[in-house]
């Protein structure tokens, strides 16, 4: 039997209804399907079976099924901002936060958090992913212009450019300490670059069908061995490892870094787009994969014919994002919800049972990070959406 996680949405000021102490009601409504919503009402005076769990942490059982919600800690960053894009941070050499926008600017942020830089124009458009060298000196932007671009945040200027992918960069990977990283484009390529001369050490694609977009990244420690360099004067520490692409076809491809073989595929068993991927850190062999129906699957990269779990997250509504961090996923589905799922470990198995919700005001879900820290997690996305939760 197939796990189902319908999607959850509660009126977003409700703790602060429930703490004012004042007799009103507030909604609950729950996304059976997509034809098929279910309104509750609850009064705040009259909490049944609605109780606080824990900090800025409640909990409600309707229907005989248990959903958990928690309460933002706060805004992040305080900007006015049509839509955040994307998020990366570091604790290198101070907490750092940087945030991609939609018209192509970046900021980066401290802990306070307090504006440190503000690069306006990075890109000809939305950025769409950003990373920050291990150094936290040095940072690496995609964007839908086509183009890569490192930034020295000594002085903001930018002194490399990457171009040579035919369409937007969708995701990008440090390898190691940065000399080389991988990028993904939705031409269907994945390009190993080296740093410091600027160049292309090899471009990646799918034999079966070239032009297959790729949505997402995930690097991957194959083996055991550590080599400083690969087979070209101009890589630093491929040996041993592997780079996932998810395509828009669905299936996923495992490509060895070093060697320059395609390594095996992961197919499109739910036949639509593979959005998002991440990894359990230091675990190499279970991967996550979100997808365009709703379907979000472990695959154990030793048995690459099909999941070895899935959940769906309310059938037909687009996994845009997924995150893992500290034995669970956060996941932003559809153009308002985000959730946290539990994750068992050691198998991997995904948790659909009580879901906790994130009250994020409703809105889209761009991506997450965890703090360096790792006691929150920050969510960036639409309506200038950048809040802090409680991990």
């Amino acid at each position: 039997m197939v796990k189902t996680v319908p999607v959850c949405h509660i009126q977003p000021d409700f703790a602060d209804l429930i703490d004012a102490e004042d007799d009103g009601d507030f909604y609950i409504n729950v996304d059976e399907s997509l034809e098929h919503v279910k309104e509750y009402r609850l009064n705040t005076g009259e909490h049944n079976n609605f109780v606080q769990i824990g900090s800025k942490l409640y909990s409600v059982e309707l229907d005989g099924r248990k959903y958990k919600f928690r309460v933002k800690e706060g805004n992040y960053a305080n900007v006015v901002q049509d839509r955040w894009t994307c998020i990366d941070a570091v604790d290198q050499p101070t907490t750092q936060f940087a945030l991609g926008d939609s018209d192509g600017n970046i900021r980066v942020f401290d802990s306070s958090p307090s504006l440190q830089h503000h690069i306006r124009e990075a890109h000809l458009d939305e950025i769409t992913c950003l990373k920050f060298f291990p150094s936290g000196q040095v940072l690496l932007s995609g964007s839908t212009d086509m183009r890569l671009k490192i930034w020295s945040l000594a002085d903001e200027s930018n002194p490399r450019t990457f171009e040579g992918h035919k369409s937007q960069i969708t995701d990008a990977c440090m390898v190691e300490r940065g000399r080389n990283f991988v990028s993904s484009s939705q031409d269907g390529t994945v390009k190993l670059w080296e740093t410091g001369s600027g160049l292309a050490v090899h471009t990646f694609f799918r034999r079966e069908n070239p032009l297959d977009g790729i949505n997402t990244l995930a690097l991957n420690k194959s083996s055991d061995v550590v080599s400083p360099r690969g087979s070209n004067a101009l890589e630093f520490g491929t040996e041993g490892k592997t780079v996932l692409a998810g395509h828009n076809s669905g299936v996923i491809t495992v490509y060895d870094l070093f060697n320059k073989n395609q390594v095996t595929q992961l197919p499109s068993f739910f036949m639509s787009s593979c959005n998002t991927l991440t990894r359990i850190p230091n675990e190499q062999n279970y991967l996550y994969a979100g997808y365009s129906n709703g379907a979000l699957a472990q695959w154990d990269l030793r048995k690459p014919d099909k999941p070895v779990d899935h959940v769906l997250i309310n059938e037909g509504i687009s996994i845009n994002h997924i995150y893992y961090h500290s034995n669970a996923l956060y996941v932003s589905s559809g153009v308002d919800t985000a959730i946290k799922l539990d994750v068992q470990l050691p198998e991997g198995n995904i948790i659909a049972e009580a879901p906790t919700f994130l009250v994020a005001n409703d809105c889209q879900v761009a991506q997450f990070v965890a703090t360096p820290n790792n006691k929150s997690i920050i969510a960036v996305g639409n309506w200038g959406l950048c809040v802090r939760f409680q991990c």
